[in-house]
């Protein structure tokens, strides 16, 4: 999942110098929070607590973050360009499932990767403890299966009815939600990153084999070409 002088073009600042530093001061916030969520626990934390492990003012945290769990979900966006990149110009059913599969299967991946794996567990640790942050997952996984649908609604020529496309969507989420949980669960157990990818490779056979299997021969997903 960062002072501008007056006067000449020369003294302005470079171009994207404010989002690199508004970028830098995220991470910085991340990265604090996630090491006093993995010594204390989600619960245990506040806002204050964090901002002091981050050197940052109180009210720099705001700026950036509403909440706890917005610092903790906080690469939500990413999903969001990932599905859109998945389904975009795509123009029959088996496309679309094809592009979601390797998108769930990529972003694992990337979660798996050795210079990523260690903070994966602890995210994965932190999240299967959490009450609050398991009701926090909710309202994610409704949000991200209204874009499903919209992405797939906004293609050119699209021929299945919102209806469809929602229950669609619906099931995808499903599907890749069973992968994600495969996932932290192996994680958050401290297994090794092959039974790790093993267990991502069999949820995502399960839930996109049976998809793949229950829209051969309809159309409802199909779109013109791009």
């Amino acid at each position: 999942m960062t002072s501008s002088p007056t006067g000449t073009a020369a003294a302005a600042p470079a171009p994207g110098l404010r989002g690199r530093k508004r970028e830098r001061t995220r991470r910085a916030i991340s990265d604090a929070a996630f090491r006093l969520f993995a010594e204390e626990g989600f619960e245990a934390v506040t806002l204050t607590r964090i901002a002091a492990a981050a050197e940052v003012a109180p009210a720099t945290v705001f700026t950036h973050f509403a909440s706890k769990e917005e610092i903790f979900f906080s690469r939500r966006e990413q999903f969001r360009e990932g599905v859109t990149a998945a389904v975009a110009d795509k123009a029959t059913g088996a496309e679309v499932l094809d592009g979601l599969r390797r998108f769930y299967a990529d972003a694992c991946d990337l979660v798996i990767a050795a210079e990523s794996v260690d903070n994966a567990r602890v995210f994965a640790r932190v999240l299967l403890e959490s009450p609050a942050l398991g009701r926090s997952y909710l309202p994610i996984v409704q949000e991200r299966r209204r874009l499903l649908a919209e992405r797939l609604a906004e293609r050119p020529g699209c021929r299945g009815e919102r209806a469809e496309l929602e229950l669609f969507a619906g099931l995808v989420m499903a599907a890749g939600e069973a992968v994600f949980g495969a996932m932290h669960r192996a994680l958050s157990e401290g297994e090794p990153a092959d039974v790790v990818r093993a267990a991502v490779g069999a949820a995502l056979a399960r839930g996109f084999d049976r998809l793949a299997r229950a829209y051969e021969g309809s159309d409802v997903l199909d779109a013109e070409p791009a």
